[in-house]
């Protein structure tokens, strides 16, 4: 069958488009053996499930997604199913695996009992698509919590540090609650029964940030056991923030480009809260060589040499390196990268190159 000249003038731009959109799909989306939609390979998770909650406390969530794709991830819009809960994304451009949370908080202030919602994700790039994670909870009449979470804040590293809640219940039935429980070996968790001479049941939880937990931040639960059948765990939020007592510069080297056995220089600055002393240097890396010289005894700044020798296999080197602290049981680290240049090659022309590119 022939095809009108004129037909084929505006078929042609068609064709074309539906040709590129296909192939910008096949860009998008690697090989994989996980045959789910692409925007939801993206979610670490696929529902969130609340559990049991206390009457105004604070319940949140966070959904983190990573971008797989090559192109740009556009997060278009956020939004939840139900005025019982809200959600509300970090940010909303994602490089290629780039992360970011989507935080969904319930409202446990003006609802009560179960409660089902959705959050919905859509986005816009690199095609259109929209993921929807079901939301479930159970919040409690009758048990109240205050503060509702375990809020630490800046915590000093190797330090202790300890938040009480109270926990009162306020209905007609007998409730009791038979323990406390803590899974991150990090934090530990104490229940009091108090008397209040009123009746009412009341307890007291105490909540400790032990001296082990690392630096950066801890989001977790400890678990009120409670004696009802229905509803025998419910979780307490915990928060906190572990700041560093000891920052190295750079945390990230860039030694440029060299010549195999070429040696480069870099000054590491190590401060401290209190003077410290530095035991040594180390990287598991047997292919990068490194010197280094130290300075005895404990000072608040240490300003270290450190000089690395390029490999001689031409290409890029990379190696992670850990600075022992005499007392400290977790040494700390940084890294250092680069470029080995073949021998014939000067690094000028590599440096042109690399700026070309």
């Amino acid at each position: 069958m022939s095809v009108d000249p004129n037909c084929q003038r505006y078929l042609r731009p068609i064709l074309i488009f539906s040709v590129a959109a296909f192939a910008a799909t096949l860009v998008a989306q690697p090989v994989s053996a996980d045959d789910r939609p692409w925007a939801e390979r993206m979610f670490d998770k696929t529902k969130i499930d609340f559990g049991v909650l206390t009457r105004d406390g604070v319940a949140k969530r966070r959904i983190k997604i990573t971008s797989l794709w090559r192109d740009d991830t556009h997060i278009a819009e956020v939004r939840t199913t139900c005025g019982c809960s809200a959600a509300k994304p970090q940010k909303t451009t994602l490089k290629s695996r780039e992360s970011t949370y989507i935080e969904v908080t319930m409202d446990t202030h003006r609802f009560t009992y179960r409660k089902d919602s959705n959050v919905i994700v859509t986005f816009d790039k690199p095609l259109h698509a929209e993921v929807r994670i079901p939301i479930t909870s159970y919040i409690l009449p009758d048990v109240v919590m205050k503060p509702s979470v375990a809020e630490f804040g800046s915590a000093e590293y190797g330090g202790k540090a300890e938040r009480k809640i109270t926990v009162s219940y306020n209905g007609q039935y007998g409730w009791a609650l038979k323990g406390v429980k803590a899974d991150n070996k990090h934090l530990a968790a104490k229940l009091t029964k108090v008397n209040t001479g009123n009746g009412r049941v009341q307890y007291e939880v105490v909540v400790t940030l032990k001296k082990s937990a690392p630096v950066g931040e801890i989001r977790d639960q400890v678990f009120l056991i409670t004696d009802d059948r229905q509803a025998q765990r419910i979780p307490i939020l915990v928060h906190a923030k572990v700041e560093p007592d000891i920052t190295i510069t750079p945390s990230v080297a860039a030694l440029g480009s060299l010549r195999p056995g070429q040696k480069k220089t870099i000054n590491l600055v190590i401060k401290g809260k209190k003077p410290i002393a530095i035991e040594g240097i180390d990287s598991a890396d047997k292919a990068t060589q490194f010197e280094t010289k130290l300075k005895d005894g404990k000072q608040p700044v240490h300003v270290i040499p450190f000089t690395v020798t390029a490999p001689e296999t031409p290409g890029r080197f990379d190696a992670e390196f850990t600075v022992r602290i005499a007392g400290r049981p977790d040494p700390i680290t940084f890294k250092a990268y680069g470029h080995t240049v073949a021998a014939k090659e000067s690094v000028s022309s590599k440096e042109k190159s690399s700026a070309k590119e």
